[in-house]
Protein backbone atom coordinates (compact mmCIF):
# COMPACT_ATOMS: atom_id res chain seq x y z
CA UNK A 1 0.00 0.00 0.00
CA UNK A 2 2.80 2.39 1.04
CA UNK A 3 4.58 1.34 -2.83
CA UNK A 4 1.37 2.08 -4.26
CA UNK A 5 0.71 5.59 -2.91
CA UNK A 6 4.31 6.35 -3.10
CA UNK A 7 3.50 5.70 -6.87
CA UNK A 8 0.70 7.81 -7.16
CA UNK A 9 2.87 10.93 -5.31
CA UNK A 10 5.44 10.40 -7.93
CA UNK A 11 2.87 10.51 -10.85
CA UNK A 12 1.27 13.41 -9.40
CA UNK A 13 4.52 15.23 -9.30
CA UNK A 14 5.35 15.13 -5.70
CA UNK A 15 7.87 13.27 -3.63
CA UNK A 16 7.35 12.49 0.20
CA UNK A 17 9.90 14.22 2.53
CA UNK A 18 12.95 12.12 3.72
CA UNK A 19 11.86 12.10 7.32
CA UNK A 20 8.72 10.67 8.10
CA UNK A 21 8.25 9.31 4.36
CA UNK A 22 5.71 7.29 5.66
CA UNK A 23 3.65 10.02 7.56
CA UNK A 24 4.23 12.11 4.60
CA UNK A 25 2.37 9.72 2.33
CA UNK A 26 -0.52 9.03 4.12
CA UNK A 27 -0.98 13.18 3.90
CA UNK A 28 -0.59 13.21 0.53
CA UNK A 29 -3.23 10.54 0.25
CA UNK A 30 -5.60 12.16 2.24
CA UNK A 31 -5.69 15.42 0.88
CA UNK A 32 -5.57 14.05 -2.62
CA UNK A 33 -8.23 10.80 -2.30
CA UNK A 34 -10.27 12.24 0.30
CA UNK A 35 -14.09 11.49 -1.82
CA UNK A 36 -12.40 8.75 -3.88
CA UNK A 37 -11.06 6.48 -1.10
CA UNK A 38 -12.74 6.25 2.06
CA UNK A 39 -10.83 7.67 5.09
CA UNK A 40 -11.46 4.24 6.38
CA UNK A 41 -8.59 3.01 3.79
CA UNK A 42 -6.17 5.16 4.52
CA UNK A 43 -7.03 4.81 8.00
CA UNK A 44 -6.16 0.94 7.75
CA UNK A 45 -3.37 1.92 5.71
CA UNK A 46 -1.94 4.16 8.11
CA UNK A 47 -3.21 1.55 11.20
CA UNK A 48 -1.38 -1.40 8.98
CA UNK A 49 1.95 1.02 8.85
CA UNK A 50 2.27 1.40 12.24
CA UNK A 51 1.53 -2.22 13.05
CA UNK A 52 4.46 -3.04 10.88
CA UNK A 53 6.35 -0.45 12.77
CA UNK A 54 6.15 -2.57 15.67
CA UNK A 55 6.68 -5.70 14.18
CA UNK A 56 10.11 -4.90 13.01
CA UNK A 57 11.55 -2.65 15.68
CA UNK A 58 9.11 -3.63 18.71
CA UNK A 59 7.53 -7.00 19.03
CA UNK A 60 6.15 -10.13 16.93
CA UNK A 61 2.82 -11.63 16.95
CA UNK A 62 0.37 -8.47 16.91
CA UNK A 63 -1.31 -9.78 14.03
CA UNK A 64 -3.98 -12.34 13.61
CA UNK A 65 -3.93 -14.43 10.44
CA UNK A 66 -7.34 -13.22 10.13
CA UNK A 67 -6.17 -9.83 10.59
CA UNK A 68 -3.57 -10.61 7.75
CA UNK A 69 -5.88 -11.80 5.42
CA UNK A 70 -8.31 -8.75 5.88
CA UNK A 71 -5.59 -6.18 5.09
CA UNK A 72 -4.31 -8.13 2.03
CA UNK A 73 -7.64 -7.45 0.83
CA UNK A 74 -7.62 -4.39 1.41
CA UNK A 75 -4.39 -3.79 0.22
CA UNK A 76 -5.25 -5.35 -3.00
CA UNK A 77 -8.46 -3.00 -3.54
CA UNK A 78 -6.03 0.05 -2.78
CA UNK A 79 -3.73 -0.51 -5.30
CA UNK A 80 -6.33 -1.59 -7.73
CA UNK A 81 -7.81 1.84 -6.81
CA UNK A 82 -4.14 3.93 -6.98
CA UNK A 83 -3.75 2.01 -10.33
CA UNK A 84 -6.84 3.21 -12.14
CA UNK A 85 -5.86 6.58 -11.19
CA UNK A 86 -2.71 6.63 -12.28
CA UNK A 87 -3.29 4.93 -15.43
CA UNK A 88 -6.19 7.33 -16.51
CA UNK A 89 -3.53 10.06 -15.46
CA UNK A 90 -1.33 8.94 -17.99
CA UNK A 91 -2.39 11.34 -20.40
CA UNK A 92 -1.32 14.28 -18.80
CA UNK A 93 1.62 15.91 -18.99
CA UNK A 94 4.10 14.92 -15.81
CA UNK A 95 4.38 17.65 -13.76
CA UNK A 96 7.51 18.45 -12.25
CA UNK A 97 8.63 16.39 -8.91
CA UNK A 98 7.59 19.02 -5.93
CA UNK A 99 9.24 18.84 -2.71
Amino acid sequence: MLSAGRALMFNQGYRPSSTEGHVAVVMFLRARLGSEISNRMILLMNGMRKKRHRIVYEEMDIVSEEEAKQAVKWAEEFVKRIDEIIRNSENSTPAEPRR
